[in-house]
């Protein structure tokens, strides 16, 4: 992969993160229709093809997928993001 593509999901991977996060803070703890349509559209940025729903998933929960998407980019381990947040 080249370095513009590399770049490129990893900027789609992080506004999904944002976007999660900033839910996160709105005391949302599911992903509603707004931010499901969001999250698709920067997943298909990123390269990734989202075979399920995502409306209804906890917001933890694909905060999960999402920082395992990054470790996988970024060639590392998988965390759970729980160790990022406190839960």
């Amino acid at each position: 992969m080249n370095v513009r593509a590399h770049k490129s999901k990893q900027l789609a991977l992080d506004r999904c993160l944002q976007l999660l996060e900033e839910a996160q803070v709105r005391g949302q703890s599911r992903v509603d229709g707004p931010l499901g349509v969001a999250l698709r559209q920067y997943l298909e940025r990123a390269g990734v093809i989202v075979e399920h729903r995502l409306e209804g998933r906890r917001i933890d929960r694909v905060l999960d997928d999402v920082f395992g998407m990054q470790a996988q980019l970024l060639g590392q381990e998988p965390e759970d993001s729980r160790h990022h947040n406190g839960a």
